[in-house]
């Protein structure tokens, strides 16, 4: 837009004028008869460094990873045997393709370490899903969630250490909430076999969040 020039939008009219925007907005007809001026200042050039911007990003990231864990159906908000099941192998599911990503994105040695073994320990406890499902017969979900698609997607704009500080800080906070339901399906559960199984697998994911734990330390040392 040239110095001067005029442009009109629903309730407004904005002029620029030496790189601000001049914005008239225009009375709402029953609660307010005066126009009001306000200058937008248009960006100064150079003002955030560009090597901020990783940062701003995994803040980002992180926050959107926060609110699609909130929104994920959770194994202690179901009583159906059949329902903690398919919400564990999804999670399975998940923890193991998220690795996988890792294992493409990160250069740190401790963080594709924490990856194999985690791809490794959640393929066995699925197929012990998938086993106990098929004798019991339990249908279970196909793929993964849609809301743990979203989370996957949020990893693929970070690289380097983002990417890493990112990754390590879901995986505390995606363990923490597995132990919390597993733990409760152990004690809780209606079905003996899927408690058995629940119990069985509690200890392996406090491991799993001990490592997870430990190696967001060191990607910070």
């Amino acid at each position: 837009m040239q110095l001067g020039s005029h442009c009109e939008c629903a309730g407004a009219r904005a002029m620029l004028i030496n790189g601000n925007v001049l914005v008239k907005e225009e009375p709402m007809p029953t609660r307010d008869l005066i126009p009001k001026l306000r200058i937008v200042r248009a960006p100064t050039e150079g003002k955030r460094p560009m090597r901020w911007l990783p940062v701003v990003a995994s803040k980002a990231v992180a926050g959107l990873l926060l609110v699609a864990g909130a929104t994920v159906a959770r194994a202690d908000d179901v009583k159906d045997p059949s329902d903690f099941l398919g919400s564990a192998i999804q999670d399975g599911r998940a923890e193991i393709e998220s690795c996988q990503i890792a294992l493409r994105k990160s250069s740190d040695a401790s963080v594709q370490a924490f990856a194999k073994r985690m791809i490794t320990d959640h393929k066995s406890l699925d197929a012990q899903i998938e086993s106990l499902a098929k004798r019991k017969g339990y249908r279970l979900p196909s793929g993964i969630s849609i809301t743990q698609k979203a989370t996957q997607a949020a990893f693929t704009p970070l690289t380097g250490h983002a990417f890493d500080k990112v990754f390590m800080e879901h995986n505390v906070s995606d363990h923490k909430d597995d132990i919390k339901h597993f733990s409760d399906e152990a004690q809780h559960g209606s079905d003996p076999d899927v408690r058995e199984l629940a119990a069985s697998a509690t200890p392996i994911l406090r491991e799993h969040l001990k490592l997870a734990e430990e190696t967001r330390v060191k990607i910070e040392k």
